[in-house]
């Protein structure tokens, strides 16, 4: 009977992802055909948002990401899609009392004031609403009811399409299903808050000794199951950066960057949804950091080869940048020229090294990195996507607000730090 309902659920989300789909396409031939060029991009962009808050689930993160990026999709779509970082529609106060109540039993009366007021955000997997509790404010974060089966169905339609992918002849050593898997791991392991609470709680504290960087610490007697609460920070403005001082502002980045390089360098613990709505910029010239939903921990042996791989970078070392990428490859075939496949790898290191941030195109040297890969079917951990998807989200607001900054010089004294912590565990 489960697998009965698993698959009636399935269907129905690939019914709603093609009607929703469907109607959408419809409507921006349309657009695209009647509007004038002044606002043909607004409107499309503002389709697509629509769009993919409507299909919810992984569509609305996948959103968020992009939304990041303006190098990559341009200021009107960045812009369209930023809204769903915090400005989803909100669930009912029903919605989120069921939520509380099988969270916490008995709710506290200061939380079914909070709950039954507008919430002050809303993303795919939660909303948030302010409270007061023992004379302090407090953020309380209320998961939606169904986003897990949301989710769930579109990894399950990931799945599919990656399985029939890895058959194709050019892509069968390509690890997709790995992939899709370990992506999925991060967005379901979203929707356990207790787990949320705990990453929350190491995030304060790992980045405790970071100047500049402030993460807000969860209180625990009101986190259950689908509730976190959490210090409220006041004054938090997504638009506030761009009305800063660039010295103010290139300070900020800088934090967020030795932030973002401790916890992948040092700690193995990578945020990886540092979008908009998770990353604040304050007046007094602090970083507030939000949520621990997606979070990825790296194994020990992977840390270890992505901080010698990004060492090798910073020294312009390609080869034994290859020797890295070389030894996560679980097999080799006899035909494959191995040395071929070093000496391009070591060409591309050398055509990125000493770059600023806004000459380094690092979305273009992961794929050039990964077409090499496919080339000589040599595929390496499949651990490596997600501190690369995490740089690739940090990258996007470095190289629109500090494009001077030395992207890899900055990582150097905190690769060195985890080259010694890797020394002084082997040793």
């Amino acid at each position: 009977m489960a697998d009965r309902a698993g698959v009636r659920s399935l269907a129905a989300r690939a019914v709603r992802i093609g009607a929703f789909g469907g109607a959408a396409a419809v409507r921006m031939a349309a657009i695209a055909a009647t509007s004038s060029g002044t606002t043909r991009g607004t409107r499309l962009a503002a389709e697509l948002a629509r769009l993919t808050e409507r299909l919810g689930g992984a569509f609305v993160k996948a959103g968020q990401i992009l939304g990041t990026r303006v190098d990559l999709v341009g200021e009107t779509v960045a812009t369209a899609l930023g809204r769903l970082h915090d400005s989803v529609e909100p669930m009912t106060p029903e919605e989120a009392l069921r939520t509380l109540r099988a969270g916490l039993g008995p709710i506290p009366p200061e939380l079914v004031r909070a709950v039954g007021g507008p919430s002050v955000a809303g993303g795919s997997i939660a909303c948030v609403y302010r409270a007061e509790h023992g004379g302090r404010a407090i953020a309380v974060k209320v998961r939606r009811p169904g986003a897990g089966a949301a989710i769930a169905a579109d990894l399950a339609v990931l799945r599919a399409v990656a399985a029939v992918a890895a058959r194709l002849p050019a892509l069968r050593r390509v690890p997709f299903l790995e992939i899709v898997d370990q992506v999925g791991d991060c967005l379901m392991a979203q929707l356990d808050f207790g787990a949320e609470a705990a990453n929350l709680r190491r995030l304060h504290d790992d980045l405790a000794e970071v100047p500049g960087v402030v993460v807000p610490r969860p209180v625990p007697e009101l986190c259950g199951d689908g509730i976190i609460a959490m210090e409220f920070i006041e004054g938090l403005d997504r638009g506030a950066l761009d009305s800063l001082p660039a010295r103010v502002r290139e300070a900020q980045i800088t934090s967020l960057v030795h932030a973002v390089y401790r916890m992948l360098f040092i700690e193995g613990f990578l945020h990886i949804d540092l979008h908009q709505g998770n990353t604040y910029f304050m007046p007094d010239g602090t970083v507030v950091l939000l949520d621990a939903g997606l979070v990825f921990r790296m194994s020990a042996e992977a840390r270890e080869r992505f901080t010698g791989f990004f060492a090798g970078m910073i020294r312009g070392d390609g080869e034994v940048c290859a020797d890295i990428l070389l030894s996560t490859v679980r097999r080799t075939e006899s035909e494959t020229n191995i040395e071929a496949f070093r000496g391009e790898v070591s060409a591309l290191v050398m055509r990125n090294v000493g770059m600023v941030a806004r000459d380094f195109d690092l979305p273009a040297f992961c794929l050039d990195l990964f077409d090499l890969q496919r080339k000589y079917r040599l595929y390496a951990e499949p651990e490596f996507i997600f501190p690369m998807l995490c740089l690739l989200t940090l990258q996007g607001v470095v190289k629109r607000h500090h494009p001077m900054m030395d992207f890899q010089l900055e990582a150097a004294p905190f690769v060195m730090h985890g080259l010694l912590v890797t020394s002084g565990t082997t040793g």
